[in-house]
């Protein structure tokens, strides 16, 4: 069995709901340092997904760079499309969907991310999308771009603005370009966020419903997200149900974990799930002993996102080099 850490690494403040375009502390970076002793001891070595307010500040990058070293991890991108460049104001409730924006402002906002890290000599080849609001637009960008393994998929979910995950894989898959839920011919592999149904099946049941005019969008989206789904991630649930989690994806066949939380929810205050210092001292030892019981249970081996692909790209396809990436689209 597999193992892969995900940690988005951003700016504060967007537990509050408010999606600023302005520039944005992203002083939480400095609390992964409370991560070493997990890491260290156990060998686990994290993706850490960026994003540009976290990128574009040079202090902020040099604990990065402390970190990636200690860790030996990857360093990959995580584009919050509200606050990257090019900056452009519309009257979409934001985060603006994703599918609603210009495939070429889109790959604008991409590639300035990217530039703003390859100007530091990191050249990410693995990413997420902001709010996992990834759809057929933004991944076919990250195909351009020269992506290799994206982390956008959340099974079990939809997010705001029609990113439907409800019924996708929930093990790594070349996804259809046209349908990033739906296996297919690409060349970027997709490591979905481990969530999966309860009830075998009852994803197919809730795609019937989805068809009738008589269950309301939100009512499947609150059962889905509820009743529905299980998931082994020690930032939302306690080690037992996380553990069953991993149990119930390997008696189906799972063969990759997929663990995620943000670089905030190592900060007391700035987050919801763990408010306290003692909140979030239960969320590290949680994560610990999940890490400890998935490697002494399943002999499970720890990898970053683009340490997968090569595992997975049982057809040999040759992912496409990365393009030059512009430094910087001051305006679009």
């Amino acid at each position: 069995m597999k193992f892969t850490v995900t940690i988005d690494v951003e700016e504060e403040g967007l537990f509050s709901g408010i999606y600023s375009t302005d520039d944005s502390s992203a002083l939480n970076v400095y609390q992964l340092d409370r991560l070493d002793q997990v890491f260290m001891e156990l060998g686990v070595r994290p993706t850490l997904l960026v994003s540009y307010q976290v990128a574009n500040k040079k202090d902020v990058l040099k604990k990065l760079f402390s970190l990636k070293t200690r860790w030996k991890a990857e360093v990959g991108a995580h584009l919050h499309h509200w606050n990257t460049p090019p900056i452009v104001v519309d009257t979409i409730r934001p985060p603006a969907p994703s599918e609603l924006l210009s495939s070429d402002l889109l790959e604008a906002k991409t590639r300035s991310l990217l530039g703003v890290l390859q100007e530091s000599d990191l050249y990410a080849t693995s990413f997420r999308m902001g709010r996992f609001n990834l759809g057929p637009k933004m991944f076919q960008i990250l195909e351009q771009v020269g992506i290799k393994v994206d982390s956008s998929v959340t099974p079990m979910r939809r997010e705001y603005g029609g990113a439907n995950h409800l019924w996708a894989p929930t093990d790594p898959y070349f996804p259809d370009p046209l349908d990033p839920t739906k296996t297919g011919s690409s060349d970027v592999l997709e490591v979905p966020v481990t969530i999966l149904p309860i009830l075998k099946g009852i994803d197919n049941y809730l795609k019937l419903f989805s068809k009738t005019a008589f269950t309301p969008r939100a009512a499947i989206e609150w059962l889905a997200l509820n009743l529905g789904s299980i998931s082994p991630q020690p930032a939302w649930v306690n080690l037992g149900v996380a553990k069953a989690g991993v149990m119930l994806h390997k008696s189906r066949g799972g063969d990759c974990v997929t663990i995620f939380f943000h670089s905030s929810e190592l900060a007391p205050r700035l987050n919801p799930l763990n408010p306290t210092e003692k909140a979030v001292e239960r969320f590290i030892k949680r994560l610990a002993l999940l890490i400890q019981w998935l490697m002494n249970r399943y002999n499970a081996k720890c990898h970053t996102l683009s340490e997968l692909y090569p595992l997975y790209n049982l057809q040999g396809a040759t992912p496409k080099k990365a393009p030059l990436v512009e430094k910087h689209v001051d305006s679009f």
